[in-house]
């Protein structure tokens, strides 16, 4: 059963249908990262579809991806050994079922890649495979050296504006989803206008891709807009989230005092880079026999242990012993990004630690990507499917975007073909109570009184000190206590701009992560609790959901 917690307001902000401007497509797609952008493509083009986004197409953890994709692809590799490792990467968590389904889907989804003039990197006629944590063979194909996110979205962007079907909106938040009936109608959004010009989008289908969570924790590879927005929305409209304790740290994150806290691809790793610590000790063998090849949430949890062991902030990434012009050639934009801060990645090591990466929770689905609020589809890293369980197996998360993507576009599409023109309006335009747009708001702007940025830092900061690689019940009940505080004023009040909606979000959110990891008494996968080392069997197959 899901587990409930007190029930947050229903909507962002306050309105009323009549007083807004209003739109009409049968398939609305909030998210323009890869699975929302595969979503558009996979929608009859019969079919009027608007794609949202909330900064542009070209911003994006998609678009940030830098280590691969994994695929059966090689002669050598099957099926069963790619499902295989992702079930145990997955600590005994993922579905299974949908493992099989994601995986045996990928060379199709390849084969449409490379159709549509995606540029994989080649070793004489063939696609280059490398490898990376956590998987047996060489599987990890990538584009660009190490941009392989930025050459497919670019491929599939330019493929979704030749559709003439699809409309892209960018710089647009999605406040809220609006339901009737027990369904989803569409969104409310605002596009970057001041003051409470909100307009309405109706849709007969909608497809959520918003992406991840890490900007509501101070070390994150994510980008600037990830702050948890379309979890939020679909938790306030009713729809299940679950899994959300579940926040993979990235090993190796680059780490330079005041500096941008950019990825350091796995790929790095999976090429022959050592990790050695202050002293340069090659340490990750005194953890796991599979050494720098371990799974991520136990080359983190090696990592912070032994910054801690050698009392220093981070740990070292060295590709010294390797040739140099190959190093270069192999991370051209890796090499590009140290070299800004005096650092020859082919001859000096690279400062690292883990920072923030990808949440394995989020708005429940099943294997074709149906949320448990009817009309309402997601994909994505917004989205649990029970491909990554308690620990997302490198690469795996492209292979899904496109895999869910794909299905969520096509199934919602036939759903809204099969549909007539009612978009639910008149149940909305009659019935203000259901939508709780009577709410009363102790603001109706930005209040002076309360410090965006300070709050945002300071819920940044006891994340990442209390949630982050190493847990316990102590540090999480006081960051839970924290959250309810802010809550109790922050959320009470009517913001008018993007910083004060994503505000909202992030603590709501911020809230479910603690919950879970409070709820689960144990360790498994990265969820890692210092009183609770290991794992139990009875939590063996348990999802922790929450609901409204």
């Amino acid at each position: 059963m899901p587990v409930t917690l007190e029930p947050p307001r229903r909507y962002l902000v306050s309105f009323h249908p009549k007083n807004h401007p209003h739109f009409f497509t049968d398939v609305l797609i909030i998210g323009a990262g890869l699975a929302g952008l595969r979503a558009a493509l996979a929608v009859d083009p019969a079919l009027d579809v608007v794609l949202l986004c909330k900064s542009s197409v070209a911003n994006s953890n998609s678009v940030n991806a830098q280590g691969g994709i994994a695929s059966v692809w090689g002669e050598s590799d099957t099926f069963e050994s790619h499902i295989s490792d992702t079930l145990i990467a997955g600590g005994d968590l993922c579905d299974p079922e949908v493992v099989e389904h994601i995986i045996r889907r990928g060379p199709e989804e390849i084969q449409k890649l490379i159709e549509i003039g995606t540029a994989f990197d080649r070793s004489g006629e063939k696609i280059a495979l490398g490898r990376e944590g956590g998987h047996a063979h060489n599987r990890i194909l990538h584009a660009l050296g190490d941009a392989t996110g930025k050459e497919i979205v670019r491929a599939v962007v330019e493929e979704v504006q030749r559709r003439p079907n699809v409309r892209i909106w960018e710089n647009t938040f999605v406040l809220d989803l609006f339901t009737s009936g027990g369904k989803c109608c569409g969104a409310i959004v605002n596009r970057n206008k001041p003051d409470d010009h909100h307009e309405l989008i109706w849709a007969k289908q909608t497809i959520l891709a918003t992406g991840g969570i890490g900007q509501i924790y101070r070390e994150t590879s994510n980008p600037e807009g990830a702050t948890g927005d379309g979890i939020a929305a679909a938790y306030r409209a009713g729809a299940e989230v679950r899994d959300m304790e579940f926040v993979q740290f990235h090993p190796t994150v680059l780490y330079i005092a005041g500096g941008s806290r950019a990825l350091i691809s796995e790929a790095m790793r999976g090429e022959g880079a050592f990790l050695v610590d202050k002293n340069g000790h090659r340490f990750m063998h005194d953890y796991d026999p599979r050494g720098e090849l371990a799974p991520r949430d136990v080359v983190s949890r090696a990592i912070v242990q032994q910054m801690n062991k050698t009392n220093h902030p981070n740990v070292y990434l060295d590709l010294s012993h390797k040739e140099a012009d190959w190093v270069h050639r192999r991370f051209p934009t890796i090499s590009s990004l140290c070299m800004k801060f005096g650092i020859n990645i082919a001859t000096e090591r690279i400062p690292v630690r883990p920072g923030t990466h990808y949440l394995m929770g989020g708005v429940t689905i099943d294997k074709e990507g149906r949320t448990t609020l009817p009309c309402l589809w997601a994909a994505g890293e917004c989205a649990s499917s029970g491909l990554h369980g308690a620990n997302r197996l490198a690469s795996n998360s492209l292979l899904e975007a496109l895999v869910i993507g794909e299905s969520c576009g096509r199934l919602a599409g036939q759903v809204a073909l099969s549909s007539s023109n009612d978009y639910q309006i008149q149940p909305v335009l009659e019935s203000a109570a259901e939508m709780n747009i009577s709410e009363n708001r102790t603001e109706n702007e930005d209040d002076e009184r309360i410090d965006l940025t300070d709050i945002r830092n300071s819920l940044k900061s006891i994340m990442w000190r209390h949630a982050g690689v190493l847990r316990d019940a102590e540090g999480l009940s006081e960051a839970l206590e924290n959250g309810k505080r802010w809550s109790h004023y922050v959320l009470l009040h009517q913001f008018n701009s993007f910083e004060g909606y994503e505000l909202q979000n992030m603590i709501l959110v911020s809230q479910l992560i603690l919950l879970g990891a409070l709820l689960r008494e144990e360790t498994r996968g990265a969820h890692n609790r210092e009183d609770f080392p290991e794992s139990r069997s009875d939590l063996a197959h348990h999802h922790f959901a929450f609901q409204v």
